[in-house]
């Protein structure tokens, strides 16, 4: 794997985390035996919980959990933005919101 990508959801109450742990469980099942990227796991704290993947070509792996997310995202679930960086670099790449502004930060 070549990126780590990182999904951040704002709030790090129980509910939040229950819908982050939800939309994890069906990224898992939905990337089961891909080659492409894996689920490494979540990270609460800060005010917000992240939830990160591992991804050969993190922005191609976006576009295909992008619905999934958008779908959590819809039950209340607040994404604040998802970023990528190489597995050994420390500088994150925003791909999602277009707009968004300052620097990425795992929180």
């Amino acid at each position: 794997m070549k990126h780590q990508l990182v999904l951040q959801f704002s709030g790090d109450d129980e509910e939040t985390l229950e819908k982050v742990i939800a939309l994890e469980d069906r990224l898992i099942e939905a990337l089961e035996g891909s080659a492409a990227a894996e689920v490494d796991g979540h990270e609460e704290g800060d005010g917000v919980i992240n939830l990160t993947l591992l991804a050969k070509n993190a922005a191609k792996v976006w576009e295909k959990i992008e619905p999934m997310v958008e779908e959590a995202a819809s039950d209340d679930l607040e994404i604040n933005a998802v970023a990528y960086r190489d597995l050994n670099g420390d500088d994150f790449t925003v791909l999602w919101p277009s707009d968004y502004e300052g620097e990425f930060e795992m929180g």
